[in-house]
């Protein structure tokens, strides 16, 4: 894995800089200390920084190619180590054919041998452990932001899932009315299949969108209820009550359905009496609040269906805004109510 452009070039200037602060100090050092003239001391200090700047980008090119992943510090000691010693050779030689008879920096050169390799070990051993510092960050920050992708996209899945699972008892009652209605109202019969297949449609619809106006989600739900007002006829009588400023409000697509279906379902199955439902909607500070109460009867209450319901709709809330607290329920004089609160989409 090789390092960013932006961290390779400022990894080039970092040495660049360094490679000519060392030779000039070398240059001073050769001219004051050991008084060889101004233009012995700048090839050799020339040799000495290409010497080591070879040796750092051959470590770079081979760590590019292969690092180990266990014992890797140790692997580049003592790479390090045989990379500087073969770019000092090489520079030796150089030296050997500089010195040119001249006796003084002929020794100087050879004491200068264990000092040179130590250098040039410790500027491309430096070079190293930085190059293994910023790769494995490189690869911390590839990590983290693997695994964010990977819980958005399960996120996703699971919302797609929830938002997906209807109760399917819905269709099949439908089907089912649809059935008895062919021989007594044929013409009632096929104006209901119009009305589910525009609901399922629409449905489908929504399953890829993540959000959607408040009008846009009453729209469906008038497609639902004219479906259930087949079905139920004047038993059924639904009470929206919705402010036209707050009709534009984002929310998640397919909440409010659900939850009139359970109100239709633990209202009106089990009873023949016709049953009022209510709901209101209404802006609170920040946020949009869904009121839908519906008669209860603890007696005469439907068997319970797939378990999907209000615990679905609970978990695509937390889901969507990480909160517990948006859906709350309570019965409270034979009414059962659902409490719905959605903050602004930001």
């Amino acid at each position: 894995m090789r390092l960013s452009r932006s961290s390779q070039v400022v990894a080039r200037m970092l040495m660049f800089g360094f490679g000519a602060m060392w030779g000039l100090a070398n240059i001073a050092v050769l001219v004051n200390w050991f008084g060889f003239d101004l233009k012995t001391a700048a090839i050799d200090s020339l040799v000495s920084v290409v010497c080591a700047g070879f040796s750092v980008l051959l470590l770079e090119t081979i760590l590019n190619r292969y690092t180990p992943k266990a014992s890797k510090y140790q692997y580049v000691i003592g790479l390090s180590f045989v990379v500087a010693f073969l770019c000092q050779w090489v520079a030796q030689q150089v030296y050997i054919k500089l010195s040119n008879g001249n006796d003084l920096y002929s020794q100087f050169n050879l004491q200068a041998i264990p000092i040179r390799l130590a250098i040039t070990f410790l500027i491309t051993f430096g070079y190293g452990m930085a190059y293994l510092f910023f790769k494995q960050m490189k690869e911390l920050q590839e990590s983290v932001s693997q695994q964010t992708t990977n819980e958005v996209m399960m996120r996703d899945a699971e919302l797609q899932k929830l938002q997906l699972q209807l109760q399917p008892h819905f269709l099949f009652n439908s089907l089912n009315s649809i059935n008895a209605l062919i021989l007594v109202n044929p013409s009632k019969a096929r104006d209901m299949v119009q009305q589910l297949s525009d609901f399922l449609r629409t449905t489908l619809k929504r399953a890829d969108e993540h959000w959607i106006t408040l009008d846009q989600e009453l729209v469906y739900l008038q497609l639902y209820l004219s479906i259930e007002k087949v079905r139920f006829g004047h038993r059924l009588d639904v009470q929206i009550e919705c402010d036209e400023q707050i009709k534009l409000w984002l929310i998640p697509p397919l909440l409010i359905q659900p939850l009139v279906e359970n109100a239709i379902k633990f209202g009106l199955y089990g009873t023949t009496d016709s049953v009022v439902i209510r709901m209101q909607t209404q802006r609170i500070d920040d946020s949009l609040q869904i009121v839908i109460s519906n008669p209860f009867d603890a007696d005469m209450q439907p068997a319970e269906g797939s378990g999907f319901g209000l615990n679905g709709l609970k978990r695509r809330l937390y889901l969507l805004y990480a909160r517990n607290d948006l859906l709350t329920t309570t019965i409270e004089e034979n009414h059962f109510t659902v409490q719905l609160t959605l903050p602004e989409k930001i």
